[in-house]
């Protein structure tokens, strides 16, 4: 009990309830703005339909103003917020704005031609006239108008609000289409008068309903709709110039003083975010258009008028409220001007930059901001115009172009500015130019349009860099000295721009064009040039990012020297390349790798992936070429001579730790996949294998020595299957009398001679055992490094066999006897997977050589093999000759045996449904059981999803059914889930393993929560097994019904209990389920479902905010955020929980002082009743200003949870409710005086 409890994170830093209320938000307006089109384009027969709707919406909105004076006649005023009038208000509202679209949409037919002909239309299919969407806005405009009034009569609260403000946006969102198609999809006045009305009313109304959410949503949508219709299919980009006019409403409404600062800094990155955006889609030379009217054209386009329009429109709001925006608008300024203005622009920012730094008073971060906008400009402005073919200045007879302009001025102008402030000490090694080199080396269009003197200057530069960070390096100096982790990201960051730019320079080059084919090879030369002068303590490159930029760089020199698309080479002259590539890449590695310098056996590993890698390549482009017996042997006896001289050198081993053993087996198994690229009969791959075999069995490298068995099989059957009369060694093997016959043994052919490299194996290891036996420690071979040996000494008389299909059998059972007599655990993760080649064989050999039931029943025989071993795993049988010893092999070898062989037995079983088709489903549901036994949840929901594929194959094969009934089982198992999951019924008990969490940190502090698990799991089984079964019954809106059954479950009991996972499932699956329902059922029942869904997402959105105690800002500065009440229960406050072994005082001195004669009391004068206090969640602190007010559900979970702490000693620790600066709550555990006494 003397134990520090641990803490309960009880809040992160953000919340699911934020997250739901935004979410609910955006898609509910989303779908109430579908739901208009919906009906207004889709589902309308007739244009008397409209008046239908019209005078229904319109009566159902009257109805619920007259039910709000009922309420306000009945109840008062001051009467409480309830959920009636405020989903009523919402509903009405909704109505009214439906009303007015539809009764103008009416009123427009009704007064033209075909009826009264008060008015004139237009010709063709689409009649209606553009100032309909006019008459539209001002029908909007009027109802909410009309609904303000009716809020701020009512006092109504945040959801009436909301589809107030949402009501013009899904109108305009939703309509704008419909207008467009009136004009003939041209921008005119109405439209455009109609938008900005609707999106300006929007914001103002926000402002009036004192809601700073819907401000922010308001002014989000008015900004973001000239970006949805540019980017439309049935848009323009022209469309892109309502920004103009949105924007500076924006930065109109948010001069006002009164306004939330809080609110204009979370615009500002929207407005910003947006004006960029646009700029770029309309960087092509778009023109301004308002009205219908082109108002100017390039160079003074849209991307101008966007520019302006956030100068003035936004950055004095900004200017007022004190936000550094300078950065940015110098970016927008540089980045997507155009011809001679961006020069001047360019010049001014350049200028402007000087003078900045050279004053002692600016501040560093504002120096590397500006710098840092210049960087971002240029990228922006060079991405843009790296395709462009004009030019950028033209002053009498010279010209510029965009091309030269942006690689050969401005890039060297930027570059050396960031050069200059770098040495004065304002910018880092890691910003700066090193930033501006990176963004330049990544812009491949750039380069290959440039000229080569564009990726001369970026590796140049890129090299100084180098050059003076590994001198600051070697110097020490105190200001200049990074940690590892920073100087191996700036080396990164700093050699990164040369590997790049060669690389997209070697692009599509000519074969005169000399200057780019030897960049590559001369970058590679400096960067090594560089390195080895600033050479600490003979250090090595290998784990360096320089080693890998120039043995990039060597192939990149190799690939652009063989031929292009430009230019070809004879196969000569790229053999010839490839063995100057190979040779100087294994110099490399080799002087890197441990022949001169001192390495470390990760230093090794990493040199000898680097050597597999550069003869993998070499290997290629040689047999491509068809190089002849001289160049392969040349290029196999340079990749064996860095090996061999690494091997030559290391004849003691320094490093005899088991980090370094396993990191030398490592580097062992990489030698041997080098072998495998082999390419003159056999020069490199005798030398690896016999140098893996010499290093293993002297060495006495475990994972070596029971790895070469197999590696020599892969070595005889590879290459004895591609040899040809060219080959040195393989064809002579493969010419011996019997040996070079293939044996039967495998699935694949393998030569006889393949026992020649079993044998030597043992050889090898009987050659160093007495060696070993004189160590002072004595020898270290045992039972489990003679496994290799042995396996390769049965295998090899295996293959010598004239029929060995009966050898394995024999073979697996010696080997898994001997395994467990000795404690040779490695051998039992494979044992399952042997078993079921040994049963193969045999049955071949039993049978007629055909494989069919055969293959099944092996697979049955490795199923129960595996199983078996899991069950004596249990019981601890098959481990009882084990013996632990952490410092011979890793302990997981023996903790995860079972789980192997339990993972194996499942598998193999699950494959043996040629047997029976009852085996793989009885396999699963067994899987199940062991789940759920052992407190492993992946296992059961993996089972689940197998279970039912097995049992539909078992009913598609064995019976007359069909198997779409399996279906069923997944919904029971679902329902069975979810029922778990409500009742809180634990059937794991107490033993969940925690390995399936995917978050350790998680798993460590929380326990396992089951309710969810349950839930989750069980709501997907059910779902997607109704919609197949759904579809095969021919009754499709069974899913649509499933799904609004389960979000309403889940609804009432995600909020009911504060379930986040719950809330977002009924967030997604309440709309989709009505929605689905309602395609299903198609016209009338659609449209209900449509505005259904849409006003339950807002509903919920309220719902969220009401649970989650989220405060709903107001859009005055200094007001009280607003907290609404609906969907929250009324709280009856529970007794603290009380100390175990406390008992109750209160009720034995009431009994003691009762008499059993009550004598009546002395008349006297009651004082003035005081009024009792009812229990509150607020609280107060003697040092704050303020209270302190805690969601009454959230005081009774921490008194349950404080209640639960069974091992806690609570005279010597109290639990503490802390709220950190980043908003987590956190239950602490704090000592008391007693504990320090």
């Amino acid at each position: 009990m003397s134990q520090n409890p641990e803490n309960t994170v009880l809040r992160q830093d953000y919340d699911a309830s934020i997250i739901g209320l935004y979410a609910s938000l955006v898609a509910g307006g989303l779908m109430l703005a579908y739901a208009i089109y919906y009906v207004t384009v889709v589902n309308v027969s007739d244009d008397f339909s409209f008046l239908t709707l019209g005078i229904i919406t319109g009566a159902t909105a009257v109805s619920v103003i007259g039910m709000h004076e009922w309420f306000r006649h009945q109840y008062g005023e001051d009467r409480a917020e309830n959920p009636i009038e405020e989903y009523g208000g919402a509903i009405a509202v909704l109505m009214g704005a439906l009303s007015a679209v539809w009764l103008s949409r009416f009123a427009v037919f009704f007064a033209g031609p075909e009826e009264m002909g008060w008015i004139e239309v237009q010709e063709g299919e689409v009649w209606m006239p553009v100032w309909l969407a006019a008459l539209q806005t001002a029908a909007i405009l009027l109802v909410m108008e009309v609904s303000t009034r009716s809020i701020r009569r009512h006092s109504l609260g945040t959801l009436p609000r909301t589809v107030v403000v949402l009501a013009p946006l899904a109108v305009v969102f939703s309509g704008v289409k419909i207008w467009l198609e009136y004009s003939r999809g041209e921008l005119e006045e109405f439209i455009t008068l109609s938008v900005v009305i609707l999106t300006g009313s929007a914001i103002l109304y926000s402002l009036r309903l004192d809601r700073a959410i819907l401000y922010l949503l308001a002014s989000g949508a008015a900004v973001g709709l000239p970006i949805f219709m540019s980017l439309s299919a049935w848009g323009e980009t022209e469309h892109a110039s309502l920004l103009v006019p949105a924007v500076v409403l924006v930065g109109i409404t948010a001069t006002d003083r009164s306004l939330s600062k809080r609110m204009v800094e979370n615009g500002s990155g929207a407005v910003v975010a947006a004006i960029l955006f646009c700029q770029i889609i309309a960087a092509d030379g778009t023109q301004f258009i308002i009205a219908g009217e082109t108002i100017s054209q390039q160079p003074f386009g849209l991307t101008f008028w966007l520019w302006v329009a956030l100068l003035v429109g936004w950055f004095a709001p900004t200017t007022m409220q004190r936000t550094p925006a300078m950065p940015v608008g110098l970016a927008l300024a540089l980045a997507l001007l155009s011809d001679e203005a961006a020069m001047v622009a360019w010049f001014v920012g350049v200028s402007a930059f000087v003078y900045l730094e050279t004053r002692p008073q600016a501040r560093d971060w504002v120096v590397r901001a500006t710098y840092v906008a210049m960087v971002v400009s240029w990228t922006v402005s060079s991405f843009i115009g790296a395709n462009e073919e004009g030019n950028i200045l033209e002053v009498g007879g010279f010209t510029l172009s965009v091309i030269d302009g942006l690689s050969l001025v401005l890039f060297p102008a930027v570059l050396a500015l960031g050069i200059w402030a770098q040495i004065r000490g304002r910018l880092r090694f890691y910003e700066g130019p090193s930033v501006l080199l990176v963004l330049a080396s990544l812009n491949a269009g750039l380069i290959e349009e440039a000229h080569s003197l564009f990726a001369v200057i970026i590796s140049v530069s890129a090299l100084y860099q180098l050059h003076s960070l590994l001198r600051a390096r070697s110097e020490e100096s105190v200001e200049n000295v990074l940690d590892w982790g920073t100087s191996f990201g700036s080396q990164i960051l700093i050699v990164s721009p040369i590997v790049f730019s060669v690389l997209f320079s070697s692009i599509g080059i000519h074969q005169d064009d000399f200057v780019a084919r030897a960049l590559p090879i001369a970058a590679a030369i400096g960067i090594f040039a560089i390195c080895h002068r600033s050479r600490i303590d003979d250090e090595s490159l290998s784990l360096r990012p320089e080693m890998a930029a120039i043995l990039i760089l060597l192939l990149v020199f190799l690939l652009s020297n063989i031929g292009s698309s430009e230019f070809e080479v004879s196969q000569t002259v790229t053999v010839r390349l490839t063995l100057l590539y190979t040779a100087l890449s294994v110099a490399l590695l080799t002087l890197e790798g441990g022949a001169v310098f001192r390495t470390t056996p990760f230093e090794r590993l990493v040199g000898i992936s680097y050597l597999a890698i550069v003869s993998l390549i070499s290997a290629v482009i040689l047999s491509e070429n068809e190089a002849d017996i001289i160049a392969s042997l040349s290029r196999d006896i340079f990749i064996i001579s860095a090996p061999v001289l690494v091997n030559f050198r290391l004849k003691t081993l320094l490093d005899l730790s088991q980090e370094a053993r396993n990191l030398g087996t490592l580097t062992l198994l990489a030698l041997l996949l080098i072998g495998l690229t082999d390419s003159s009969g056999g020069i490199l791959a005798i030398p690896v294998f016999a140098i893996a075999v010499q290093r293993a069995a002297k060495h006495v490298s475990t994972p070596v020595l029971a790895s070469l068995p197999f590696f020599a099989i892969i070595y005889a059957s590879t290459f004895d299957s591609n040899h040809d009369a060219n080959d040195i060694i393989w064809h002579f093997l493969a010419e011996l009398p019997y040996l070079g016959e293939d044996s039967d043994l495998l699935f694949f052919d393998t030569p006889r001679w393949a026992s020649i490299l079993l044998f030597s194996i043992p050889a090898s290891v009987a050659f160093y055992l007495p060696s070993e036996g004189a160590r002072e420690d004595g020898s270290r071979y045992g039972p489990e490094q003679f496994f290799g040996p042995g396996l390769a000494v049965l295998l090899g008389i295996a293959f010598l066999l004239p029929d060995p299909r009966a050898a394995p059998i024999l073979i697996v059972a010696s080997l898994t006897y001997a395994a467990w007599k000795y404690g040779v655990v490695p051998w039992f993760w494979l044992s399952p997977l042997a078993w079921f080649w040994a049963s193969s064989e045999l049955f071949d050999y039993m049978g007629d050589g055909s494989f069919g039931i055969d293959r099944d029943f092996a697979r049955l025989v490795g199923g129960l093999v595996g199983m078996s071993q899991y069950a004596l795993v249990r019981n601890g049988f098959l481990l009882d000759n084990a013996v632990r010893d952490a410092h011979i092999q890793d302990t997981n070898f023996y903790d995860y045996v079972g789980n192997a062989s339990r993972l194996q037995g499942y598998a193999l079983l699950l494959l043996s449904g040629g047997v029976s088709g009852a085996i793989p489903f009885i396999s699963a549901l067994v899987a199940a059981g062991d789940g759920l036994k052992n407190g492993v949840p992946i296992i059961l929901h993996g089972s689940v999803f197998v279970q039912t594929l097995t049992l539909w194959q078992w009913i598609d094969d064995d019976f007359s059914i069909d198997p779409e009934n399996s279906l069923l089982w997944p919904i029971a198992i679902g329902l069975a889930m979810l029922y778990l999951s409500w009742s809180r019924k634990d059937p794991y008990g107490d033993n969940v393993r925690e390995m399936i969490t995917l978050i350790p940190e998680k798993s460590v502090n929380e326990k396992f929560d089951n309710e969810k698990d349950f839930g989750l799991f069980g709501s997907a089984f059910f779902l997607f097994a109704v919609l197949p079964y759904s579809n095969y019954i021919d009754f499709e809106l069974a899913f649509g019904i499933s799904i609004v059954i389960l979000s309403l479950h889940h609804v009432i009991v995600g909020f009911s209990r504060d379930h986040g996972w719950r809330r977002m499932i009924s967030l997604v699956g309440m709309p989709s389920g009505l929605i689905y329902t309602g395609f299903d059922q198609g016209e009338l029942i659609m449209v209900v479902m449509l505005f259904l869904a849409a006003l339950t997402l807002i509903g919920q959105a309220v719902l969220y905010a009401s649970r989650g105690g989220l405060e709903i800002g107001s859009t005055i500065e200094g007001a009280t955020p607003f907290v609404s009440d609906v969907g929250v229960s009324n709280f009856q406050p529970e007794v603290p929980p009380t100390e175990k072994g406390e008992k109750s005082e209160s009720a034995d001195s009431e009994s003691s002082n009762t008499s059993d004669v009550i004598e009546p009391a002395p008349k006297r004068h009651d004082p003035e009743p005081v009024p009792v206090r009812q229990p509150s969640p607020l609280f107060a602190s003697d040092t704050a200003s303020f209270g302190i007010r805690l969601d009454p559900p959230l005081v009774s979970n921490l008194s349950a949870m404080i209640a639960a702490k069974d091992n806690v000693d609570f005279n010597k620790w109290s639990p503490v409710l802390g709220i950190s600066s980043n908003g987590a709550i956190v239950l602490n555990w704090e000592k008391t005086g007693n504990e320090e006494e």
